[in-house]
Formats: C-alpha cells, sequence, structure tokens
C-alpha cells in the first residue's frame, strides 16, 4: 500500500460511504459531508438497521445495508460505529477496496486497557493486509473544502484555492482552525484530524503535504509522534520546501499526561522538541492565532525585511508600537532628512511627530495618511510599513474604513515591492463595542494583511522574517 497515493484518493474522492449515522445525533456525518453532492460527488448510507434509512432518505441519500452492496468503487468511507463494532467494517472495506477510512469512534489504545489494544492492533491488520489507509481512530477526519469534505457540519466549505494545509491529532483544534482560518483571512486547502494515527501518522501527512502542489503552508498541532527519526526527515525536508508551522503540546508534566490520555503521545522533552524545530528550520507557534497569523505573513507579505516605519494612532501608542516591534527585533529608523522635509512641507509638527513611529497632523484624515505612507515608501530606510487603526475609530464616519483600504491598495499598489500591513487597536473595547473581527475582515477582503493587535502583528512578521532570512544550509538542496 503506497500512503502517499492513498492520500492523494481519499483528499480528492468521487464515491464516499457514511457508515452507521443515526437520527440520534441527527446524521452527523451525513450533513457533514452532504455539501460534496453539491461538487459532483456521491454519497451512500450504509446501516444495517433499516429503521435509520427513511431520515438519511429524506437528507437525499440512497441506502444501503453493506458496504458491499454500493454498486461503485468507494474512495473515502466515515465509520460511526461502537468501537467494538469498528473490525467488521473494516473487513468490508477490505473487500470492497476503499482508498481509505476515518474512524469516528474512540475507546481504543488510547484507553489503556487490553481491549483497547485489542481493538487497535485489529485495525492495524486489517488496514495492512487489506491495502487501504485508516484515518484515526479516535478523530473527526478529513477537510477538503473545495469539495465539501469537512470534519463537522458546521466548518466552512466552498473555497477553491486554499493555500493552507493542517495536520491536528485534536478533533476539536482541527475543526476551530477550520472555522478561524477565514475568519482570518486564510483559505485552506486540506485539513486532517487523525488522532491516534495508527495506521496513517504525522509524517505521513507531512510528507504528504510537502509533496502537493496545492499546499503552500503547513501548520501541524501535535501531542506527540510515532516514529521520532522518521518524523525528523520529514520535518527537515519539508520545511526545507515550504513554510511548516509547528504547535507541540505537552511542554509540561500536565499537560503531557494529557496527551497520553487522549491519544497516547509519548511525551518529549520541550527543549529537545524545540532543537528539532530548530535543526530543521520549522516555526514553532504556541496557539491557533499565531499558527494562522504567522501563515498570512507568509503568504501575503512574504519577507517584512527589518527596517520598519511604524504609523501610530497617537503619542502614546507611538511609544508601545516602537517597544512591541523594536522587542520583536525590528530596527525603527528614522525617516530620511528628505522624507522628514517633505512631510513638513503639508503637516505641522505640532501635536504629532516626524520621526518614527509618524502619529500626529501628518497620519490624520485620509487623504493626508496616504500621501505620508508614500513618503516612507519611498524612503530607502524602510522595508516594511505598519499602519496602526483604531478598529472603533474607523467605524465611526461613514466610509472612513472603505477609504483608508482604498489608499492602502493604492499606496502598495504603486510600491509592490513594499509591504503594507496593518494593525488594529482597542483599548477600551468594552466602551467601544465594535467587532475588531469585522474590521479585520474587510481589510483581508481587500488582499491587505491585517492584524488584531500591535503584539500578534510584531510576532508573526518576525517569524516570516526568520523563515525567509534562514541559513542557506536549510533552503533545497539541488541533486
Amino acid at each position: 500500500m503506497d500512503i502517499q497515493t492513498g492520500l492523494q484518493r481519499v483528499f480528492h474522492p468521487k464515491v464516499v460511504a457514511v457508515v452507521g449515522a443515526k437520527r440520534d445525533n441527527d446524521y452527523m456525518w451525513l450533513r457533514a459531508h452532504g455539501p460534496f453532492t453539491e461538487f459532483g460527488g456521491k454519497i451512500y448510507h450504509v446501516n444495517i438497521d433499516e429503521r435509520e434509512w427513511p431520515g438519511a432518505e429524506e437528507l437525499g441519500f440512497p441506502n444501503v445495508s453493506s458496504l458491499l452492496d454500493i454498486p461503485e468503487p468507494v474512495d473515502y468511507v466515515a465509520i460511526s460505529v461502537p468501537n467494538t463494532v469498528v473490525p467488521r467494517v473494516l473487513q468490508d472495506c477490505a473487500t470492497k477496496g476503499v482508498g481509505g477510512a476515518h474512524i469516528f469512534a474512540a475507546g481504543f489504545a488510547e484507553t489503556g486497557t487490553e481491549l483497547g489494544q485489542q481493538l487497535e492492533d485489529a485495525i492495524e491488520k486489517i488496514a495492512t493486509e487489506g491495502e487501504f489507509l485508516v484515518i484515526g481512530p479516535n478523530c473527526m477526519g478529513l477537510y477538503n473544502p473545495a469539495l465539501g469534505i469537512r470534519p463537522g457540519r458546521d466548518v466552512p466549505y466552498g473555497v477553491d484555492d486554499g493555500y493552507f494545509s493542517f495536520l491536528s491529532q485534536s478533533g476539536t483544534t482541527a475543526m476551530s482552525i477550520a472555522s478561524a482560518a477565514p475568519a482570518n483571512g486564510i483559505d485552506v486547502s486540506k485539513g486532517v484530524s487523525f488522532g491516534n494515527g495508527t495506521v496513517v501518522d504525522a509524517t505521513d501527512y507531512l510528507r504528504y503535504y510537502a509533496a502537493d502542489d496545492e499546499t503552500e503552508v503547513i501548520g501541524m498541532y501535535l501531542e506527540g509522534v510515532n516514529d521520532g527519526p522518521a518524523f525528523f526527515d520529514a520535518l527537515r525536508d519539508a520545511a526545507s520546501r515550504k513554510p511548516v508551522l509547528v504547535w507541540k503540546v505537552g511542554s509540561t508534566t500536565e499537560s503531557a499526561r494529557a496527551g497520553f490520555a487522549h491519544t497516547r503521545s509519548e511525551a518529549v522533552p520541550a527543549e529537545l522538541w524545540d532543537a528539532m524545530l530548530t535543526v530543521c528550520g520549522a516555526i514553532k507557534v504556541s496557539s491557533i492565532e499565531e499558527m494562522l497569523e504567522t501563515a498570512m505573513a507568509l503568504r501575503v507579505v512574504g519577507d517584512p525585511g527589518v527596517n520598519a516605519a511604524l504609523v501610530a494612532v497617537s503619542g502614546g501608542h507611538s511609544g508601545k508600537i516602537a517597544d512591541v516591534f523594536g522587542q520583536e527585533g525590528f530596527h525603527i529608523p528614522a525617516p530620511s532628512p528628505e522624507s522628514i522635509e517633505e512631510i513638513a512641507s503639508y503637516a505641522e509638527i505640532e501635536g504629532g511627530s516626524f520621526s518614527n513611529p509618524i502619529e500626529g497632523p501628518s497620519a490624520r484624515g485620509a487623504e493626508r495618511l496616504g500621501r505620508t505612507l508614500g513618503v516612507l515608501a519611498r524612503d530607502d530606510n524602510f522595508d516594511l510599513l505598519v499602519a496602526e487603526f483604531g478598529a472603533g475609530a474607523v467605524k465611526q464616519e461613514d466610509n472612513a474604513l472603505a477609504e483608508r483600504i482604498e489608499l492602502l491598495q493604492q499606496v502598495q499598489a504603486d510600491h509592490p515591492d513594499k509591504p503594507i500591513v496593518t494593525v488594529l487597536s482597542t483599548d477600551i473595547p468594552y466602551v467601544e463595542g465594535v467587532d475588531v473581527q469585522g474590521v479585520a475582515r474587510e481589510f483581508f477582503e481587500a488582499g491587505l494583511p491585517c492584524f488584531l493587535s500591535m503584539e500578534r502583528g510584531a510576532i508573526a512578521l518576525r517569524k516570516a522574517r526568520e523563515f525567509q532570512q534562514r541559513p542557506t544550509w536549510l533552503l533545497p538542496q539541488s541533486a
């Protein structure tokens, strides 16, 4: 069984079977994968209990009592039956010659019981002898939003040109990443929640994403790995080709114990893990937000450079934003004398600053802000422009946000080699009551990178810079 070929088949199925859907759980997996039919795919409901057939028929899915009754090849099977029944369904998968099966049920080796281990051993034996893949057990399965294959019924779908692919041992985290990505301007290509990873583990998914032309950035949430040396080799290869963002939990005794109980993942000392990431050139992250914002910075900004021009909303924020970016290794140089002279020709120094950060009259109002950003973009002292906006302020006036988005687009179009990013501030959110995520979404939709705080922006941009400027020995080696 070639795992990489098998993953290509299950990630791009033509026929899907859902085994064991029930009215009691509102036919969860039929509803989750239901959009697949909108893209030309076929879904069969498999259930030996014919009392469950009418509900599936109401949803528009044909019923059969066995996988073997489906009159065409089956690429992907979602299994939602009790753990003790799983081996019988897998035997049918082997006989049918399916591409792969996702096992939702828990109750296997992660329980630490003899029965659980026996059931997991049976999964591996049947899949290996039957030459098909198993995703899981104890997981939410595959995600291909372009085809409507989803790990949950509320997860978004319909994206055609995603660039970010992820793998997660946690089903909840997988669904959170899938839902948070579009809200943060990220288009997902593929995803998987793989749980115990009995047959196909993190190393296999990483190798697949590394070779996948549709994947430009890889994200991972891991509790542990099955084969350390194999994972190390796969990570080093993948990170030499494209950015790999790794969120590894289990650095404390308590979290390691939780990971072992969840997916039977053995703890690895945090120092060893961090050293491996450094040697491989992978990027360490510590939250969903950091993963997604770094992915956006890598894809949209690329290399932000080190010299930043900062435009702050106030004098108080100018010191704060300079500290924040300075602490992440950015230089905050003064504008050139020519730039200062040009800004002084249309803005008063009183109540503001022509230094860096820029704030006050030179950045007040859309027209003047655009002019100042243009001056800074032409200044060779700067690699990157960062414009801070008050999330509440830009929503107080009609068209204020739209005007600023338009001027940023124009400045970026005039200076395509100098990245422009925005950071949002809301010092008193309980008073302002503004939808900060909604403001950010308008920037995303306009193709402009936006971060929900200066701190989050500085961290993501620093990680992007470090990846783009990594040592040459971490780059792909020619044959």
